[in-house]
């Protein structure tokens, strides 16, 4: 085949571009710290790469509800525990009441009491967490229960749609965070007003034989749901340990994937640079002068 100098000036500027296309591949990694800055430059790892973005940013979604789980159930937690000891000592006040010892005057003292009390489970039943009322179901923007000015008895609210509201924290993995609060403070509060009327009547006997029980009922039920909430507690504690597990997992793929070994890529930079410059040297002496170099 007759190589003439235009084919040699020809395959010298390919081969040139070629290198100079290497160059600027590997500068664009070490400047932007990523192996891979286009698809092209390895379709496979840019795939992974997508699906490990993808499901780092489900991850960051699953935790922040997880998050927000776990801020619902420590509220509850501390209403309960409110509830709880103002139940205790209705308790302790019940006790007493049913002692036939006790004066009006002392009986009075205990009904002022236990009207107190009412009004403090009132506000743990009312409780709300970042604005939302807990015991509501879906209503989470009205309260669960109403005092009745005219009678000073508590009831539930008639505009509550009472419902679970769940908390999607993982795929297909949801988990309830309210209660209802007609099952957890109804038999509460109407322990209470049967004890409030009972001391109004001086009922010793109602005291005694169903009020002390009604109380230890009410006592129960809140530790029962004070149980659910530690064992939703856990459960979110340790998907969110999971979830962060997960979260290291992934970008470590990630990085292996996407990051560049900089060492590696500047001893590359520094072979291209060399190749660069002996093609360069070599082109200035096979591309042979021309005729106008001649004339001149």
């Amino acid at each position: 085949m007759r190589v003439t100098q235009s084919m040699i000036a020809e395959n010298f500027t390919r081969n040139l571009m070629q290198n100079l296309k290497r160059l600027d591949d590997i500068n664009s990694q070490i400047s932007s710290e990523k192996r891979i800055n286009r698809p092209s430059d390895d379709p496979v790892g840019a795939a992974m790469a997508i699906k490990l973005r993808r499901q780092l940013s489900a991850i960051k979604q699953y935790n922040s509800n997880a998050q927000q789980a776990l801020t619902w159930m420590k509220d509850t937690e501390t209403a309960l525990t409110n509830a709880g000891d103002v139940i205790q000592r209705l308790s302790e006040l019940a006790v007493e009441a049913a002692n036939g010892t006790q004066t009006d005057e002392d009986k009075g003292k205990i009904l002022d009491e236990v009207k107190e009390l009412k009004d403090q489970l009132l506000k743990e039943a009312n409780s709300t967490s970042l604005d939302r009322y807990l015991f509501s179901g879906y209503s989470t923007d009205k309260a669960p229960f109403i005092k009745d000015d005219a009678t000073g008895n508590i009831q539930a609210n008639p505009d509550i749609v009472d419902g679970a509201i769940n908390y999607n924290v993982g795929q297909s993995e949801t988990i309830p965070v309210n209660l209802k609060g007609s099952e957890v403070f109804g038999d509460i509060f109407e322990a209470v007003e049967k004890f409030e009327t009972a001391l109004e009547n001086n009922d010793g006997e109602t005291i005694s034989n169903e009020v002390i029980s009604d109380i230890k009922g009410a006592l129960n039920t809140v530790l029962k749901y004070r149980s659910q909430i530690g064992a939703r507690t856990n459960r979110l504690e340790a998907t969110v340990s999971r979830l962060e597990a997960n979260e290291v997992d992934y970008k470590a793929q990630l990085s292996s994937i996407e990051d560049v070994d900089l060492a590696q890529a500047i001893t590359d930079l520094k072979m291209e640079e060399s190749v660069y410059r002996a093609a360069l040297a070599v082109g200035a002496r096979i591309i042979q002068p021309t005729l106008v170099d001649f004339l001149s």
